[in-house]
């Protein structure tokens, strides 16, 4: 009875620790957001409303790739808490172990990283979404989300051919944003450059909105609209084109199986699918991690060290999970290695601190 209320009260400070690292992250990403977005003007037909919306939508995207790092600052700082009050101290001077100590936080961590990983990554790849609707829509296109490389296709029909590129994909593929398309010639030479704040994929067509046509030696051109003839599907623009970070991990799998159909390189759904599989073990790797650092008594005055020890560990984990995301994303290692690698590297580090810790 006495070990299962203090797990409670273990759980319980976790949770509200959690969740409050949580919105001041939140807070500060969006107003980060918000003034990177009006600095570059992203969004400049527009009023400030809508730009807050814009950021509101795409917050929480960034949040969901900054999890680790909340779940391990919250436990450094709730373990942290528990020992300046000397309560980690009473309970293991009173015979409570460090790995009883740490069960209300792994369970916190599992039950957290269930609900990111099945709850959170639906609702974010659906702001995400809206919000790459809302940048296809606007005129804005200097915005790009991630990254300055245009994807480019090719394509050719009615005897026309082009290569298309843009820096946004929206409505499963039907719908992108600052378009540049490059029509051929019969001798595969340029003969116009297009550049559209939108494109939209009719029956057969590219239907370009407000483009600027640009031939060598001739003054620019802007009509209302250009016709592009293509015989591209949206399923295939969908898989050259899209973020997997947007697509829900309810929908990654059928995404994998499109590609694999479509003989694409999947490796890239296939990472974002495997990693948000092994979040919740990643999650309690952060926690035994933070217990590394933050579960030995310290005094007032020596909590800058077991804080940079935090972040430090924190930094290191990021490298390591960039790398094995890059690596698993290009083919070089199997998604399901490159997913885990992570996972079990800061969990066995944690684990065999610890024993060295409590056991010596």
């Amino acid at each position: 009875m006495t070990n299962w209320t203090l797990n409670r009260y273990f759980f319980r400070l976790y949770v509200v620790s959690f969740l409050s690292t949580l919105l001041a992250v939140f807070a500060l990403i969006y107003l980060i957001d918000m003034i990177e977005i009006s600095r570059r003007g992203g969004l400049p037909d527009v009023g400030v409303g809508a730009v807050a919306l814009f950021s509101a939508l795409r917050v929480p995207s960034f949040i969901g790739q900054a999890f680790p790092f909340i779940i391990l600052f919250s436990s450094v700082y709730t373990l942290l808490t528990l020992n300046r009050r000397l309560e980690l101290v009473v309970a293991r001077a009173s015979g409570v172990s460090i790995w009883q100590i740490l069960i209300p936080f792994a369970a916190g961590s599992l039950l957290i990283g269930l609900a990111a990983t099945f709850v959170y990554n639906p609702l974010s790849a659906y702001t995400k979404s809206l919000a790459q609707d809302m940048q296809a829509m606007s005129d804005g296109t200097a915005l790009a989300d991630d990254s300055d490389r245009v994807p480019w296709l090719r394509q050719s029909s009615e005897g026309i051919s082009s290569i298309l590129g843009a820096t946004t994909v929206a409505r499963n593929g039907a719908l992108l944003g600052g378009v540049t398309a490059f029509v051929l010639g019969d001798d595969g030479i340029v003969r116009d450059r297009i550049d559209a704040p939108r494109a939209t994929l009719t029956d057969g067509a590219w239907i370009l909105e407000e483009p600027r046509i640009t031939r060598i030696g001739r003054t620019p051109e802007y009509p209302a609209s250009y016709r592009l003839p293509t015989s591209l599907k949206p399923e295939y623009i969908e898989q050259r084109l899209a973020d997997p970070e947007a697509i829900s991990i309810w929908e990654l799998g059928s995404k994998i199986n499109v590609a694999a159909s479509l003989g694409f390189n999947s490796m890239a759904f296939s990472m974002q699918y495997n990693t948000l599989v092994a979040q919740p073990a990643l999650f309690i790797a952060m926690t035994l991690l933070a217990a590394t650092v933050a579960t030995r008594f310290s005094r007032t005055g020596q909590s800058g060290r077991t804080i940079a020890g935090g972040v430090l560990a924190g930094f290191v984990l990021y490298v390591v999970t960039f790398l094995a995301k890059a690596l698993g994303s290009n083919s070089v290692v199997p998604p399901v290695i490159a997913a885990w690698f992570p996972v079990l590297a800061a969990g066995l580090v944690g684990v065999t601190i610890l024993l060295h810790q409590e056991d010596g």
